[in-house]
């Protein structure tokens, strides 16, 4: 009977632990954490509350979610944002068509998170591409946008174009087979970002 109890609470113990490993994993075109692609507007509103920004247009939505500090308080440093499509033109369904993130919370099962280098990105995702180069019309920063659009996830590499290996600063994870910028309104945050590549 002990032997029972012991193995019970190993196995207890063990689907606890699972469950937490996966709040924080990134499954390349299927879900960062608990939000998937695929899965309603409503769901999301469910799991999540209400979202603290975005921005909408013709049955596309942003919906973002930023971090608190240790008061509370909105981090707007730290995201997560979700793109969503209606199924259809006139229907009441939105679906979840990405998901970003730019925290170093959440990770792929082999450790890739916002923070790796590029080279190291490269050889868990030999299959990577670079789709394009944003630049900031102020500042003059640039964004490289890779994507592994059978796999269905993306990398942003913030910074210097010419740094001999960049440093992720963001991770979408998209529908398979779909590249990251072929459903996609601007994310608002980057409004002053002019695609040049």
């Amino acid at each position: 009977m002990k032997h029972i109890y012991l193995l019970l609470c190993s196995l207890i113990g063990m689907a606890v632990q699972s469950n937490a490993q996966s709040a924080w994993r990134i499954e390349p075109g299927k879900y960062i954490g608990k939000t998937t692609i695929g899965a309603t507007g409503e769901k999301l509103s469910q799991q999540l509350g209400r979202p603290d920004g975005g921005d909408a247009a013709m049955g596309k939505a942003w919906s973002i979610w930023y971090g608190r500090d240790k008061n509370k308080q909105i981090d707007s440093a730290h995201y997560l944002a979700v793109y969503l499509q209606r199924r259809h033109p006139d229907g009441p369904d939105m679906l979840i068509k990405q998901i970003r993130i730019n925290t170093t919370s959440f990770k792929t099962l082999v450790g890739i998170k916002v923070g790796t280098p590029l080279h190291g990105i490269k050889r868990a995702f030999p299959y990577l591409k670079q789709v394009a180069v944003y630049e900031d019309t102020h500042t003059g920063k640039r964004i490289t946008l890779y994507d592994d659009k059978k796999r269905g996830i993306a990398f942003e590499m913030t910074g210097d174009a010419n740094a001999a290996n960049p440093i992720c600063s963001a991770i979408t994870v998209h529908q398979p087979g779909a590249g990251v910028g072929e459903e996609y309104i601007s994310f608002p945050a980057y409004d002053q970002y002019k695609k040049i590549e």
